[in-house]
């Protein structure tokens, strides 16, 4: 640890945001707005002097905060919401405020590694915006067609159905946009190409991965499986030998692999040869295709990181 740095935790809401301060235990409130988060660098003071920022995700409310401030130059972790209140849990910590929250945020950033946040350029943003609406078109799309299924009322038929034409209308659209915002940049359109190299990844999928997934090419094999949730983990006690298991992760990423990697398997003579020899040697046909995902991921890991897609000047 670096002499003369602090540690901010941030407990961000819809309206504001309590942040506080290590080792000078100070505090302060802000509005969760680019107002308020001008008022928080200036409180906070120069990037060098914040060894880090914690945070954890609360419904995208988080996003402008992680985004401003790691763009800034601060060095901003995300932890799941989980892992704060086990910390807290096991420093004896169970009220919850605000202003407490913030200071088990800041002590977790003083005490625990975590990973820095790669912010997204601004083209990125942009993309991820269109790739957020279109998985959200994407749900709306699923529940009109089960309502359509489960309705009892004729009337209700071409209502539903007028819905469905709709959001398949507004999903086409913004899939054409998805693409059109990757042609129109050099580094993006490079990284499209590395990731539709492998059967079952098109143009969406790769979207989603450019922007759910930045950290590709920067992280080692562990890392990058680790946090895509497809890291198998023991679970051994004395002399027993538990089943390995997948724990956490990006899901939304996993499962958009997960259809894939079901592609893959069909298409891609190694990975169907791989899938193939998993499943002879007993593996459920899930268990085989999260080793399938597994494998995808480090495959592009690898190309990223040798194709020196970071030193591109877009």
């Amino acid at each position: 640890m670096k002499e003369n740095t602090s540690f901010v935790g941030l407990d961000i809401a819809k309206f504001h945001i309590d942040a506080y301060i290590l080792p000078q235990n100070k505090y302060i409130r802000t509005s969760n707005n680019a107002e308020g988060l001008k008022s928080l660098q200036d409180w906070m003071g120069q990037s060098q002097r914040i060894e880090r920022i914690v945070l954890e995700p609360t419904g995208g409310y988080e996003r402008l905060a992680l985004e401003t401030l790691s763009s800034a130059g601060y060095k901003v972790s995300m932890v799941q919401a989980f892992q704060i209140r086990s910390y807290a849990k096991a420093r004896g910590v169970f009220a919850k405020t605000d202003k407490l929250d913030a200071g088990i945020l800041a002590e977790y950033g003083q005490k625990m590694p975590t990973r820095i946040h790669i912010p997204l350029t601004p083209v990125e943003q942009k993309l991820r915006t269109y790739v957020d609406r279109r998985s959200q078109v994407v749900q709306m799309i699923s529940e009109e067609k089960n309502r359509l299924q489960k309705s009892g009322c004729e009337e209700m038929y071409p209502l539903i159905k007028s819905s469905l034409e709709f959001l398949e209308k507004q999903k086409q659209s913004l899939e054409t946009t998805i693409i059109e915002l990757i042609k129109s940049d050099a580094r993006l359109s490079k990284l499209q190409k590395i990731l539709t190299s492998i059967a079952g990844i098109g143009s969406i999928i790769a979207a989603i991965l450019i922007t759910n997934l930045p950290e590709l090419g920067l992280l080692n094999r562990k890392q990058i499986a680790k946090l895509v949730g497809v890291a198998p983990l023991n679970h051994d006690s004395g002399t027993v030998k538990g089943k390995r298991v997948i724990y956490g992760g990006r899901q939304y990423v996993r499962n958009s692999l997960y259809l894939a990697a079901m592609q893959a398997v069909t298409k891609d003579a190694i990975l169907k040869s791989f899938y193939n020899r998993l499943r002879q040697k007993g593996k459920t046909g899930k268990s085989a295709l999260i080793a399938v995902i597994r494998k995808m991921v480090l495959i592009l890991n690898a190309k990223i990181r040798d194709a020196d897609i970071f030193s591109l000047d877009c």
